[in-house]
């Protein structure tokens, strides 16, 4: 079976192993990774491995500079 790129919040839950009203809090104060579609939440998983990899903080790449 392939892995699913995106998960939605009752697979992230599973993935995870944390409730639902953990990932909600999370996705509300934008503590977490996440794309919203309309009424959709949903997760990437390689964004979630990192994020838990990092301690559960959101670290934003910033863009690199040209060199001159």
């Amino acid at each position: 079976m392939e892995e699913k790129r995106f998960l939605n919040v009752q697979e992230l839950t599973e993935y995870i192993h944390m409730s639902e009203s953990y990932v909600y809090k999370k996705v509300s104060n934008n503590q977490i990774p996440h794309i919203k579609l309309g009424t959709r939440t949903l997760f990437e998983r390689n964004q979630i491995d990192a994020w838990v990899i990092n301690g559960g903080a959101v670290k934003e790449e910033l863009p690199a500079l040209p060199r001159v």
